[in-house]
């Protein structure tokens, strides 16, 4: 299975998306047909590389990055459960 490339358009309107729709990042991904660890990494890598120039331009406060924060903190401890669960069933099997 090939690997589709999106343009940075759409990866930007997928991130915006997700970070400010209140949506979770799998109805996100889901409603954009994109996979979700595709979606987390684009998030990842957009907020990594832009959160000092958003909070300097006022376009993203204290509060707001704090919010992005406890999301993100979210979806990777279930990302982690996922992944143990997984694990364990793998486990079972051997």
């Amino acid at each position: 299975m090939g690997k589709r490339k999106y343009s940075d358009e759409f990866k930007e309107q997928a991130i915006q998306m997700a970070l400010e729709s209140g949506k979770t990042t799998q109805e996100v991904a889901d409603s954009l047909g994109v996979g979700i660890w595709t979606l987390r990494q684009w998030k990842k890598d957009y907020l990594r590389d832009n959160r000092e120039t958003l909070r300097k331009k006022g376009k993203l406060t204290a509060e707001e990055e704090l919010k992005i924060l406890r999301k993100e903190n979210a979806d990777l401890r279930m990302d982690n459960a996922i992944l143990k669960k997984f694990a364990a069933i793998l486990s079972k099997d051997q």
